[in-house]
C-alpha cells in the first residue's frame, strides 16, 4: 500500500507527519511526505492508495482546494484544525483524525502495532527531510498550562492519557545519537519539566548543541547549570506581555516581570543565549501596553526579541472572548497562516497601523535599545523610523569598535 502525507511546507521538519510515516513503514507499507505546493504533481506520479493532510487553522482552504484536484479514494485530515473543528464544512469528504494519529492510523491501515507509551512509537521518519544541519526532536508531549490563547487544554481533553508524557532519557539520547545532526532543536512545549529527568539528561546527553523552550519559572540557577553542562546553546521563553493585566487575561497570572528578569541573569551568567517571545495587539490592549512590553525587553537584553501579532484562534478561551466582546466579528476564514503581518481584531485604524509598524521593528529596537514614540509609529513615517533605528545600531557598533581600540 502506498501512503502520501501532505504538510503545508517542508522548510523545517514536520514531526507530526514524520511520526506517521514511521508508523506506516513499520510494517512494510510505502510512505512519502510532500509539501502543499508539490502535492498534485507528486500524487499523479506516485499514485497513492491513501492520502493524509496535516492542516493548521488558516490553511484549511488551501487543503480543501487540493482535495478537489487529487483523485484518491481515502483522504485523512489531521492536525490542529480537524482536531478542534471536525464539523467544518471545508473538511467534507475527508476522514477526520482528532488528536494524536499514530494509533489511529495504524488501526485504519491494519497495522498490528500498539503504542502503550511514547517510547514505543517509532522514531520519526526523516527520509523526505534529508541533509539538514538542524534536526527537530521532541522529548515530551503535552503542556501542563492553560494559556487562554492556546489549544493545549482542548488538545489534552481529546485524550485519556496524562497531560504531559515524557520519553525516557535513554530513548531521546539514542535517537539524537543515531541522527547525529550538527544542531538539535527540541520542540517540546516546555523542555525538562521533570527536574530529575533533566538531571539524568544532563548526565548522559551526547553534547550536541541544542535549543529548547522553557517557561520562565523553570529558569532557576540549578536548571541553567544543568542546561549548560548538557550543551544547551540557547532557549526561548515566553513573556508575551509586560502588562500584568494582559497576562491575567491570557491566564498567565503567576508570571512576574521580576521572575523573567531574574531568569535572564541566570542565563547570561551561564553563557546561554535566549529569545523572549512577545505578543502585541492583544484584546483590551493599547499601544502603550505594547510599548511597555518593548521597554521591558530592552531592559532584559535578550539575544533576540520575538514579537507576534495576536490572532484569535477559534475555540480558544481568548478567541471566544474576542467574539463575545466584539473584538472579532469575522468567520475565521481571514485567520492568517502566520501571525506577523496584521491584526484581524476590530481596533481603530490608527492602532492597527501602530501594531503593524511596531512588529516590524520590535527586535531591532530591542537590539539597539531604542523606544519609539507613539507618534512615530505610522506608515507615512515608517521609512524614517527604520532609518533612525538603523542609525542607532550603526552608531552603537561604531562606538563599541572605537571603545575596543582604546582598550587594546
Amino acid at each position: 500500500m502506498k501512503v502520501l502525507l501532505v504538510c503545508k511546507n517542508k522548510q523545517i521538519e514536520n514531526l507530526g507527519v514524520m511520526y506517521l510515516s514511521a508508523v506506516v513503514k513499520q510494517t512494510g507499507h510505502e510512505c512519502r511526505i510532500v509539501d502543499l505546493d508539490n502535492a498534485v504533481m507528486f500524487s499523479k506520479a506516485y499514485k497513492p492508495d491513501i492520502i493524509g493532510y496535516s492542516i493548521m487553522t488558516g490553511s484549511q482552504g488551501e487543503f480543501a482546494e487540493l482535495n478537489k484536484k487529487i483523485n484518491v479514494p481515502i483522504v485523512f485530515a489531521g492536525g490542529a484544525h480537524p482536531s478542534f473543528f471536525p464539523d467544518d464544512p471545508i473538511l467534507k469528504g475527508m476522514t477526520v483524525v482528532q488528536g494524536e494519529g499514530e494509533q489511529y492510523f495504524a488501526d485504519i491501515l491494519g497495522i498490528h502495532a500498539k503504542y502503550p507509551n511514547i517510547d514505543s512509537i517509532p522514531w520519526p521518519d526523516r527520509t523526505d527531510f534529508p541533509t539538514r544541519r538542524i534536526r527537530d526532536f521532541i522529548a515530551s508531549r503535552g503542556c501542563p498550562y492553560d494559556c487562554a490563547y492556546c489549544y493545549n487544554k482542548k488538545w489534552a481533553d481529546l485524550h485519556d492519557f496524562p497531560r504531559v508524557r515524557t520519553r525516557s532519557v535513554k530513548d531521546v539520547v539514542a535517537e539524537v545519537v543515531a541522527v547525529n545532526p550538527e544542531f538539535v532543536y527540541f520542540q517540546d512545549s516546555c523542555f525538562g519539566l521533570n527536574y530529575k529527568w533533566m538531571e539524568q539528561f544532563a548526565d548522559i546527553y551526547c553534547g550536541i548543541p541544542y535549543h529548547c523552550h522553557l517557561r520562565p519559572s523553570q529558569v532557576t540557577g540549578d536548571m541553567t547549570r544543568l542546561l549548560k553542562s548538557s550543551g544547551c546553546h540557547s532557549i526561548r521563553m515566553a513573556l508575551e506581555s509586560a502588562s500584568p493585566r494582559l497576562r491575567k487575561l491570557m491566564n498567565r497570572p503567576l508570571l512576574d516581570n521580576n521572575n523573567v528578569q531574574t531568569a535572564t541573569y541566570f542565563l547570561k551568567d551561564n553563557g546561554i543565549k535566549f529569545m523572549i517571545q512577545n505578543i502585541i495587539g492583544l484584546p483590551t490592549g493599547t499601544i502603550d501596553d505594547d510599548l511597555e512590553t518593548l521597554e521591558f525587553n530592552i531592559r532584559c537584553k535578550p539575544d533576540y526579541a520575538w514579537a507576534s501579532i495576536y490572532s484569535p484562534y477559534p475555540g480558544t478561551v481568548l478567541g471566544d472572548f474576542c467574539k463575545e466582546k466584539g473584538y472579532y466579528t469575522g468567520d475565521y476564514s481571514d485567520i492568517h497562516n502566520n501571525f506577523f503581518d496584521t491584526t484581524v481584531l476590530n481596533f481603530s485604524n490608527e492602532y492597527k497601523e501602530q501594531i503593524e509598524c511596531l512588529q516590524k521593528i520590535f527586535a531591532l529596537c530591542v537590539e539597539v535599545g531604542y523606544l519609539p514614540k507613539v507618534e512615530e509609529l505610522t506608515r507615512f513615517n515608517f521609512p524614517k523610523l527604520v532609518h533612525k533605528v538603523m542609525r542607532e545600531q550603526c552608531d552603537s557598533r561604531l562606538y563599541g569598535q572605537e571603545a575596543q581600540c582604546h582598550i587594546n
